[in-house]
């Protein structure tokens, strides 16, 4: 069988000429896998997925090739083993598709037969025009191809043990991924491994895990306006202030917030920017500004929850024009993503949970005027506990409409007690059977109002470990690297012992 392969090459990929593996970069690495495999290898740059079916197509029907083997050009730790075990597969048992299932991404390309290359193609221009259009992702032949996965012979290679738990993508599009594929080149360096051993000695390596932080979550305004059920903000502010909320108006000045976005663009570089740690992120009279320039940089996206009190039409308008001016995102993520807190279906389980003077109504209505301005970008919200499980599948059904004012777009979220803070109100245990080092701890920063770090958002207005206006985001970044030690071992310590939102998981 005649086989091909082709590199796409990403036009964002900042890291991938950095020769730090053995003298080599991702990209020369890559080129090394393709020698040793013995094929001719070609390189495509596009902007769609049609356009990219019709390049392999082309090179496939030029080359009079059987199969292609596809990958991203980015990536190091191409295996050549793996490679060939694919191949054999895909050959033995005449796939038409071929991929590598349970391993971390970066190990293994994908095999395509020549001939569903075509049907792709042809597919992305006429069935699936609406797909062929979207943008070439690392995932999107797959993507693609689940439009109509019965009509394909689709084999998969499954890995000896399952490592996707980790979420490990070991190539060099981003620099959080970029650290953690020269950390592990450090640790394998010139070591005959298979890729199950590379996997285990990755999942066991600390600055593996924990690279670089995510997402920002930043509280821009102490003002909250109703109290929630399922929200300790209020309790915890009045202990420290001897106020409400709702009696508070300090809010982030701009030019702190607009500082902090450069300094946290420069360490992290692609991110999510969530407004909302604490407090009502709408009641800042700045927040159009601190949206514009968060989207200033094309890494960094915006996330909002609020429970639509402030959302005006001026307000949609203007945020309208905002989202539109801004370039499209390089971290994978949409431009902004506005959440509204519903959690029911009815106005008295809204009451219940929100307050006598909360209104149901304002909230479906705030999701209205933001969903006619930025469609697919506006989430009603349901966090789920007895107090509102009855609601639950009319909310779904309702929401999961496409033709209500979201568009189908909603979040279903559990139940967060804080470590015991709050009554046990969740609906069902959610929990692995083995617990994982925290998500939050690996991934996340929260950013009180005066530019204080709790160690995490579970301590409310407490936990403080540093603060972004004092100190570098790096030098408090690594403040919890004891922390992740002591979970990689099995210790759980003060909150961490009685928490449960260790497996969820933000971005």
């Amino acid at each position: 069988m005649k086989s091909i392969i082709i590199f796409y090459e990403d036009y964002s990929v900042p890291y991938a000429e950095e020769k730090v593996f053995n003298g080599l970069s991702s990209l020369e690495a890559a080129d090394l896998w393709a020698e040793k495999l013995g094929f001719p290898s070609f390189v495509v740059k596009c902007s769609n997925m049609q356009e990219l079916f019709g390049k392999i197509n082309e090179l496939c029907l030029e080359g009079k090739a059987d199969s292609v083997i596809f990958s991203y050009h980015d990536l190091p730790f191409l295996n050549l083993e793996l490679t060939k075990q694919l191949l054999k597969f895909h050959t033995d048992y005449e796939a038409e598709y071929t991929y590598a299932d349970g391993y971390s991404y970066g190990f293994a390309p994908e095999i395509i037969d020549a001939g569903t290359v075509a049907i792709l193609f042809e597919l992305s221009k006429t069935k699936f025009a609406e797909a062929g259009q979207k943008k070439v992702t690392r995932t999107g032949i797959f993507d693609f191809i689940k439009n109509d996965i019965n009509a394909f012979e689709v084999e998969t290679l499954i890995a000896e043990n399952d490592w996707r738990l980790f979420r490990f993508s070991f190539d060099c599009g981003k620099k959080e991924n970029f650290l953690a594929c020269q950390r592990l080149f450090e640790k394998i360096q010139g070591k005959a491994l298979s890729v199950n051993e590379i996997c285990k000695i990755a999942s066991e390596t600390p600055g593996i895990l924990k690279t670089l932080p995510a997402f920002y979550n930043i509280q821009i305004t102490d003002f909250g306006g109703h109290s929630c059920l399922y929200c300790p903000y209020a309790k915890a502010y009045q202990q420290k202030t001897g106020l409400l909320p709702n009696e508070s108006k300090k809010c982030m000045d701009f030019e702190k917030f607009s500082d902090l976005i450069d300094r946290i663009y420069n360490f992290s570089e692609k991110a999510v920017i969530g407004l909302s740690a604490w407090g009502e992120a709408s009641y800042h009279p700045e927040l159009l500004k601190f949206i514009e320039k968060i989207l200033s940089y094309k890494g960094l996206s915006v996330i909002i929850e609020s429970d639509g009190s402030f959302i005006t039409d001026d307000f949609c308008s203007e945020l309208g024009k905002l989202v539109d001016r801004a370039e499209e995102r390089t971290n994978g993520w949409q431009k902004i993503m506005f959440v509204v807190k519903m959690d029911a279906f009815s106005d008295a389980t809204y009451k219940k949970i929100h307050g006598q003077e909360a209104s149901l109504e304002k909230s479906v209505e705030a999701v209205k005027k933001l969903a006619e301005l930025i469609p697919h970008c506006v989430y009603p919200q349901f966090i789920r506990m007895n107090e509102n499980e009855e609601e639950l599948e009319k909310f779904f059904r309702y929401w999961n409409e496409k033709t209500n004012p979201s568009q189908g777009e909603f979040i279903i979220q559990k139940y967060d007690d804080f470590a015991k803070l709050l009554p046990q109100c969740k609906t069902a245990d959610l929990s692995p059977i083995e617990r994982n080092v925290c998500w939050h701890l690996r991934r996340d920063m929260t950013i009180l109002t005066d530019g204080s770090v709790p160690f995490c958002r579970e301590y409310v207005l407490d936990g403080i470990i540093g603060n972004v206006f004092e100190e570098s985001l790096e030098s408090i970044w690594q403040k919890t690297d004891s922390v992740l030690n002591e979970q990689m071992n099995g210790i759980y310590k003060n909150k961490c012992k009685d928490c449960d939102e260790y497996y969820t998981y933000n971005f």
